[in-house]
């Protein structure tokens, strides 16, 4: 069994297409934008035959894998080359994907909850709400910038805003140029099907329901332009959790995080 890096993003898209058809939930686009795409790809090869692809990121953990279906049976194979080889400690898998999740789950020492992922619906649903959404543009980015630092410690030196902006992705709920809320809504190119939504709200203004109307405004929107909305939060944000679910969403899967090696171990 061998683990060639690669930056062949074309044929691991080839083979992302295979994987995404078989999931029994959409995949959460920010984690794959954000975690995912910035891994580092293998093909895996046995007895010089290409049979999948994984990635894992800088501390060893594994993001995604996948095996031509001919070679499912080699799934157990695969993780546990991966483990002995060290090139993996732990994975941050979700439960969309039975096999691997599965396989990794059997060798793991211990698991935590990492992220809750969330499907719609899909009815539009009358919010009644008074709120202006608005999508930003060029000169809104510096005070989405400082919005982002001030309410999540977020630094975006990287272009991140410039980014959502350019795709017309990111809008911005204001009241007398304070910036009460922004929200994203991620068109997925991997997933043409699928939208993905998320919602920062301005610390002196939760509590409120912002975070559900503009979830039900955006979620909406998608509807109406034959997408399908998901989002997602991290485990501990029961608020967040309570707001999506407000909003017509429901939990379709869970990304787990599986530690391959005992803590007395480190």
């Amino acid at each position: 069994m061998k683990f060639i890096k690669t930056d062949n993003i074309e044929e691991i898209n080839a083979l992302r297409v295979e994987l995404y058809q078989k999931l029994t939930a959409p995949i959460d686009v920010m984690w794959e934008k954000l975690y995912i795409d910035s891994a580092q790809h293998f093909f895996i090869e046995n007895n010089e035959e290409n049979i999948g692809y994984c990635c894992i990121d800088d501390k060893g953990s594994l993001l995604q894998l996948f095996l031509k279906k001919e070679y499912h049976t080699l799934m157990n194979k695969v993780i546990t080359s991966l483990i002995e080889a060290k090139k993996i400690s732990s994975a941050s898998l979700s439960s969309n994907e039975p096999i691997s999740y599965n396989t990794c789950l059997h060798h793991s020492k211990s698991i935590a909850t990492n992220t809750f992922c969330f499907q719609h619906s899909n009815t539009i649903i009358d919010s009644k709400s008074s709120l202006k959404l608005e999508l930003a543009l060029e000169d809104n980015i510096p005070s989405i910038k400082s919005f982002l630092k001030e309410q999540i410690g977020m630094d975006d030196t990287f272009g991140y805003t410039e980014n959502l902006v350019a795709r017309k992705e990111i809008y911005t709920v204001t009241n007398n140029d304070e910036i009460i809320a922004t929200s994203e809504c991620r068109w997925s190119d991997s997933q043409p099907e699928i939208a993905d939504l998320g919602i920062i709200v301005n610390k002196n203004h939760r509590g409120k329901g912002i975070a559900t109307q503009v979830l039900q405004i955006q979620a909406n929107r998608v509807l109406k332009a034959n997408r399908k909305p998901i989002c997602s939060t991290t485990f501990d944000n029961i608020a967040s959790r309570k707001a999506i679910e407000r909003a017509g969403f429901y939990c379709s899967n869970i990304i787990f995080d599986m530690n391959f090696v005992n803590d007395n171990n480190k």
